[in-house]
């Protein structure tokens, strides 16, 4: 059975080409399934592995996002290429492996430091800590690297807040879309 992606959806995937991609709004709204199919079209092109998939635990970023391009019918066009190996908690899709980290606390940073994204999905990512944030941003440091994320920014001084006021202001290294 095919699902046809919503009109919101489409217009992420087709416009989503910047430095960072951010879908943001009502919970249940498709945010999730469109920020996937883009960040999955992405990892198909990107030319390394330095890819990772960020949650607020490792255990979130499998049930929010890795479960549902192994399940949802809107993404089975990855299905087929897609490989979850649970003891290492990585993603194989075709000949590049995903990563997962979790960003629960500002203990987690370790975690980050040291690597370079080339792409990176972050699930809900306002519920990450503010240096977690900060040290995602500082990993994408490619020139082809981009960043796509999900969230519902909680008050108008957070950090995310910020990059969607920098992409409604017309900043071409943030995109962001509001679903409802």
């Amino acid at each position: 059975m095919n699902i046809p992606l919503a009109p919101k959806q489409t217009e992420f995937i087709i416009n989503s080409t910047a430095h960072w991609n951010l879908a943001h709004g009502s919970v249940r709204s498709g945010k999730t399934i469109g920020t996937l199919f883009r960040f999955m079209q992405a990892v198909n092109d990107c030319p390394d592995s330095q890819i990772w998939m960020v949650g607020h635990s490792s255990d979130t970023i499998y049930q929010n996002a890795i479960r549902l391009l192994l399940e949802s019918e809107q993404l089975a066009i990855f299905r087929p290429f897609c490989t979850w190996y649970a003891g290492k908690r990585q993603l194989k899709f075709r000949d590049k492996t995903i990563a997962t980290l979790g960003a629960k606390d500002e203990g987690a940073i370790g975690g980050f430091q040291g690597k370079t994204f080339s792409l990176v999905y972050c699930d809900e990512m306002t519920l990450y800590p503010e240096s977690i944030i900060d040290m995602i941003d500082t990993r994408l440091s490619n020139p082809h690297s981009m960043g796509f994320a999900s969230m519902n920014p909680s008050h108008p001084g957070h950090r995310l807040k910020k990059w969607i006021d920098r992409a409604e202001a017309g900043d071409k290294n943030y995109y962001s879309l509001h679903f409802t």
